[in-house]
């Protein structure tokens, strides 16, 4: 096998051109878009090319189909959405506390106005999984991985001595992912969502419950 020019990376397993992500990244940015506006079940392809103004060839040579495609968007959602969460608490001075880490995997924070992408997917993906079997398969990788991360953050807190030992911490951690899950299924749906002001005296007496 011919070496990797230095002009070439390896992604995937495939060798590719560095300016090549570029198109990768239109292509996420279209699917998201596409999937936030018809859904998962009516979102074609050649329409997510049409948005990024590519061929549908173009989105065949970084994925293998619809689902595939849509659990990369939905991980560039959720990766993005996590880093933008964990610095604005990180602004707060809210690093140091297990529960306000579990925020920086919510779907949104207190500076978003509006449904964020990875609020939107996330739901959508839950959705597609639930209707088509297909979807799951590839979808629930994900899903897993974000209920992961509840589970090793609350470990550890427990760990700590923050959360009791008697509490059971992977029913803790679906439960937590739960709550953002039916809330941002709420606000989509049109219903009014929590006030900021509100959390803070929710978090502190979740806190004192869990560790009594």
């Amino acid at each position: 096998m011919a070496p990797v020019s230095k002009r070439e990376i390896t992604i995937d397993g495939r060798i590719r051109r560095p300016w090549a992500l570029a198109s990768k990244d239109r292509i996420l940015a279209a699917a998201t878009a596409e999937i936030a506006s018809v859904g998962f079940e009516r979102a074609r392809l050649t329409d997510i090319a049409h948005r990024a103004e590519m061929t549908p060839g173009s989105v065949y040579t970084w994925f293998e189909n619809k689902e595939d495609l849509f659990r990369a968007a939905l991980e560039d959602a959720l990766t993005s959405q996590i880093a933008l969460n964990a610095a604005v608490h990180d602004s707060d001075g809210y690093r140091d506390s297990w529960l306000l880490q579990v925020l920086t995997l919510i779907p949104r924070n207190t500076q978003d106005v509006e449904a964020t992408d990875a609020q939107m997917l996330l739901i959508e993906s839950y959705y597609a999984a639930w209707r088509d079997p297909k979807a799951r398969k590839n979808l629930l990788k994900g899903l897993t991985s974000h209920l992961e991360m509840y589970n090793t953050i609350l470990t550890k807190a427990q760990a700590e001595g923050h959360i009791a030992p008697d509490v059971d911490a992977e029913a803790l951690a679906l439960l937590l992912l739960a709550i953002p899950t039916g809330l941002s299924l709420l606000n989509l749906a049109g219903l009014p969502r929590i006030k900021d002001a509100s959390w803070p005296n929710i978090y502190q007496l979740f806190r004192n419950f869990l560790k009594s």
